[in-house]
């Protein structure tokens, strides 16, 4: 799959946004994320160093591990199945406030680096 603007806007932004198009197109939420992660490991520069020193390395921004990969979910299944599949990030789409509050809950107990952010919440006042 070739994401629109592919590495221009990767390089611009350091962000993969995977909206209901790009899962489709993917075949589901696991296919989309899985084919995210690999074009953004593309990126990455490896680095040399002993098996000792790989042991619990992180990548950093050096190595190009700037990329992040968001995926566009509206309701709590979808949420559910892209922090199964390894979703670092989310964006809610077309939720109330009460279900931003309550899907931020769910994602952060999933997975507790998770980036949830609001596209658009219907009821007014949600900080």
């Amino acid at each position: 799959m070739a994401f629109p603007g592919s590495m221009e806007r990767v390089r611009q932004r350091g962000l993969i946004l995977l909206s209901k198009k790009e899962i489709a197109l993917a075949g589901g939420i696991k296919a989309a994320l899985d084919e995210a992660h690999s074009f953004a490991s593309m990126r990455m520069t490896p680095r040399a160093m002993t098996a000792y020193e790989a042991v619990e390395s992180a990548p950093t921004e050096g190595d190009g591990a700037e990329v992040m990969v968001q995926i566009v979910v509206r309701d709590e299944e979808e949420l559910r199945e892209a922090i199964g599949a390894g979703a670092e990030a989310v964006l809610l789409d077309g939720v109330s406030a009460e279900e931003a509050r309550r899907f931020g809950e769910i994602a952060r107990r999933l997975r507790g680096d998770c980036v949830v952010e609001v596209l658009s919440v219907e009821a007014e006042g949600y900080v």
